[in-house]
């Protein structure tokens, strides 16, 4: 089981998250007349004491967060808790930016300050607006369908992190493709994913979202045609973005993806590529 001390927004959040995970949790409050009656496994208390998180059973806990809105009460929370188990998995909420050294010395498992997780929250969706809408259309999937997107990008990055782009198939960042789509050119996510380098290599990405005027096409399939003025939001690995870009850019590479015939670029080589043909 995990215990939990605090039981405010914060204290909360984490609850329903293990709890969502089929984790047992015994939460701590002080005062949980103000904060509001947890459902189960409440024990009075700040976790200060050692009393109060013997009561928790803190000897044979697996983890402890201590997650109340008091970094010194945090840290008497977790110094207290390791003298008793010393194996516990520690997880520490930082309240105040100038207590991080105070914070960084206790040598906790995991540190989480609530204003930098906002803070990076809000950066992302700043960065990817895309990536709201995947979540918002994802919520309405089955387990089976979430449980393969997260095989398919482990498959694809293993224990990184994964890289998401949001990215517009204009003339400005896919110039060669416009061109070729224009001409009556057909080109699906599958070869958007071909390695630009070797055709029969596939690339460490996935589509996870296409915005096509009002519509929006999740985890497209591989023979989804493309067309131009598509906006995707990719996740997988950086290299893999640069060699799509390289890909859509470029009419040579892109013809090559196609065809699998690395055709002579300049005039002299079509040349003499004529001249070796004979």
């Amino acid at each position: 089981h995990w215990i939990v001390c605090g039981y405010g927004r914060f204290g909360k959040a984490i609850c329903e998250r293990l709890e969502d995970e089929g984790i047992r949790v015994v939460i701590v409050e002080a005062h949980p007349e103000r904060t509001g009656q947890p459902p189960q496994g409440l024990v009075v208390g700040r976790g200060t004491e050692a009393d109060t998180l013997i009561e928790a059973d803190i000897e044979h806990a697996a983890g402890l967060v201590a997650g109340t809105d008091n970094d010194a009460n945090n840290l008497s929370i977790v110094m207290t808790a390791r003298e008793i188990n010393d194996r516990v998995f520690v997880v520490v909420r930082q309240n105040h930016r100038d207590n991080h050294d105070i914070i960084a010395a206790v040598d906790a498992d995991m540190v989480m300050h609530p204003s930098a997780i906002i803070a990076e929250k809000i950066r992302v969706l700043l960065a990817t607006p895309m990536l709201y809408e995947f979540m918002s259309l994802a919520l309405y999937q089955e387990d089976s369908w979430a449980c393969e997107l997260v095989s398919r990008v482990t498959a694809l990055v293993g224990d990184e992190v994964p890289h998401v782009r949001e990215w517009q198939l204009d003339d400005k960042e896919a110039g060669a493709l416009c061109e070729y789509l224009e001409q009556g050119g057909h080109f699906l996510i599958s070869d958007l994913m071909r390695n630009p380098w070797q055709r029969d290599l596939s690339l460490r990405a996935i589509v996870l979202l296409i915005r096509r005027r009002n519509d929006r096409l999740l985890l497209p399939a591989p023979n989804t045609p493309i067309r131009a003025g598509d906006r995707l939001l990719l996740c997988g690995d950086l290299k893999a973005f640069t060699r799509m870009q390289w890909s859509v850019s470029h009419r040579h590479t892109l013809d090559f993806i196609k065809t699998g015939e690395d055709k002579p670029q300049g005039w002299l080589w079509r040349r003499l590529s004529k001249h070796f043909n004979k």
